[in-house]
């Protein structure tokens, strides 16, 4: 596809560190291992005190705390350092995945950071089993206050510690555990490369190209990208299925070893990041099976429109017709941010200028590349408080709807970046409520300023998208990922065994609405081998219905909506997510009525989109 008018910009990081070879990265790593030395040596006289760590002497207890305190402020300043250089390499790797250096240095990184958290965990331990009192007046400290609620959750899972010395092996064995099968994912995921037979002649293209392709007019082109991808992935089947086995392997054998007091359950720590019950999420999933017939709806109007009897995999991001026939075309770069910015400012001028800043300050790749890995993420370098966003920019609906999206993210931090850093620590299901809420924005200001039939189906199109993707396409990632660690329980999965689960729960879900089902979904989509955390689905359609019912308060709190949108993102890192809902809309997440409120609101675009096709 050609861009209009620019091209995407590079990042500039350069203001963290000028590149990964830089004295002053090494700086920052050789400050954080000095750091980490002190936590170890303060760490050592507290650790005797872990399995005795109800019955302090008043001593004991004034030193201890006083020990605990000191190392918590290096561990935090060291942990500040390695997130930075994780960062910075992280954002090199995503651009050019064949640097080998930096693939070193990262993985040095990652080590030193398991061994800084090996050092801290006999404090991380002595909060959670010690009694209130000691927790109190650890807390008491002005700098360490803000960890307040952070302790207090991981105070829940005292019933699941095990002794000091299995959680150390845990921490150590992690970096060649799991955290090197999730890189290994990466690694492969920027280095594998597809053939494509275009019309316009053969090119080989990185993963990352050829999945913008998906939304190519042409529907030839489409499905050879998709197709491509898979059998791409195919090639290298049996790696995937050993990584999604081994992490899935490892998470099962911890949860197994911490349930000596009671059945540790593998949605269990998914819901604690989460900050969400499992009453919250069984209250949501059921909502949404009892409207899954909207993502179907969507599907089957999109089909009349495309002149098909069903829509296939790849047509799922295929671009409305009517977009040629209309006065909207796919904006270039710069046009693009130009129409986020307008857009957010009709919430408030504040968030239009932070777009703006976002790209005058290089703080956007968008750039399309042979190396760069797949997918589009928001990050943060911590030292600055500044974040960054991440995507492959080729023009279109989806690529606008996610830019949006990352720079809702993107918003999220910056409105934060004056608190202290233990309380932004938010969770995914709370942090999707920022970024879907960017793409609703932009999406009813291109309904609102239509000029044509033609672009008004184009906008409700892209509108109705979102249904199918949260109603359908998130609830069959989750059936997916339940389904696989059920089953895992008992053994490993092949590839084959894979790919026929994959096809099972597409089907639970788009039931006769597709003509096919995409069962190599389980390899190329890289949120089911992240890992540092599993079931990296369900918090999407959470955001997304959360974030309707918070748009949908825009109308009735008038001028007041803006503050009172910040204020609840600023609780986002010190609260649950069903005590942020209480507090800031009123709502109780544990009972389906709440869902089916949001769910009603994503029923009226599927309604609107019906209508815009009914008059085109």
């Amino acid at each position: 596809m050609t861009l209009p008018r620019s091209t995407p910009p590079s990042w500039d990081n350069t203001q963290e560190y000028p590149s990964a070879a830089s004295s002053l990265l090494t700086a920052d790593l050789d400050h954080a291992n000095n750091l980490r030395l002190k936590v170890a040596e303060l760490a050592e006289h507290l650790a005797p005190y872990v399995p005795r760590a109800e019955t302090f002497t008043e001593e004991e207890r004034r030193t201890a705390v006083d020990k605990a305190q000191e190392a918590t402020l290096h561990y935090e300043q060291a942990g500040i350092l390695l997130q930075n250089v994780l960062t910075f390499l992280s954002c090199e790797l995503s651009v050019d995945a064949r640097q080998a250096a930096a693939k070193t240095l990262y993985g040095k990184t990652q080590t030193l950071q398991a061994d800084l958290d090996r050092a801290f965990n006999p404090i991380e331990l002595l909060l959670k089993l010690t009694d209130e009192r000691f927790v109190a007046a650890y807390l008491q400290h002005p700098q360490i206050k803000p960890r307040t609620f952070q302790v207090q959750k991981n105070r829940e899972l005292r019933d699941q510690t095990l002794p000091l010395g299995e959680e150390d092996l845990l921490i150590g064995l992690g970096v060649n555990g799991p955290l090197s099968w999730g890189n290994l994912y990466d690694s492969l995921a920027g280095s594998i490369s597809c053939k494509l037979d275009l019309p316009e002649g053969a090119r080989q293209v990185g993963l990352a190209e050829a999945a913008s392709l998906s939304q190519d007019p042409r529907e030839s082109v489409r499905e050879t990208a998709h197709r491509a991808i898979g059998n791409a992935w195919r090639n290298h089947e049996e790696s995937a299925s050993a990584i999604l086995n081994s992490l899935a392997g490892w998470r099962l054998e911890e949860y197994q070893r911490r349930s000596y007091k009671r059945p540790v359950h593998f949605l269990a720590a998914p819901l604690h990041q989460n900050r969400i019950s499992r009453a919250t999420l069984d209250a949501m999933m059921t909502a949404v099976r009892e409207h899954v017939d909207l993502g179907r709806r969507v599907l089957r109007q999109q089909a009349r429109i495309l002149g098909k009897p069903k829509l296939a995999p790849w047509d799922l991001f295929a671009p409305c017709p009517a977009s040629a026939k209309g006065s909207w075309q796919p904006p270039s770069f710069a046009d693009a941010i130009k129409l986020i910015a307008d857009a957010y400012s009709e919430i408030h001028p504040d968030m239009g200028d932070f777009v703006r800043m976002m790209d005058a300050n290089r703080w956007i790749e968008a750039t399309v590349g042979p190396n760069k890995r797949p997918g589009a993420y928001c990050t943060q370098f911590v030292k600055s408080r500044t974040p960054r966003v991440y995507m492959t920019y080729s023009g279109g609906m989806r690529e606008l709807k996610t830019l949006a999206h990352e720079l809702g993210h993107a918003f999220h931090s910056w409105v934060m970046r004056d608190m202290p850093l233990p309380a932004t620590h938010y969770p995914m299901t709370l942090a999707e409520t920022a970024s879907i809420f960017g793409e609703t924005v932009v999406n009813n200001v291109l309904l609102k300023h239509a000029q044509t039939d033609a672009d008004r189906l184009q906008f409700t199109w892209a509108q109705a998208r979102e249904v199918e993707s949260f109603i359908l396409n998130i609830p069959a990632r989750y059936q997916f990922e339940k389904t696989f660690y059920e089953r895992r329980q008992e053994s490993t999965l092949t590839p084959s065994d894979l790919r026929h689960l994959m096809t099972e729960s597409w089907q639970a879900w788009y039931g006769d609405a597709l003509s096919e089902m995409d069962s190599m979904f389980w390899a190329t989509k890289l949120h089911f081998s992240i890992s540092e955390l599993s079931f990296y689905n369900f918090p999407y359609t959470f955001g997304y219905l959360f974030s309707l019912g918070v748009y949908a308060q825009r109308e009735r709190l008038a001028e007041r909506f803006y503050p009172a949108y910040v204020a609840l993102l600023r609780d986002t890192g010190t609260m649950t997510a069903e005590d942020v809902a209480s507090k800031h809309l009123g709502a109780d997440l544990t009972q389906p009525d709440f869902w089916r409120q949001s769910l009603a609101i994503a029923g009226d675009s599927v309604a609107q989109f019906e209508a815009a096709a009914r008059q085109s």
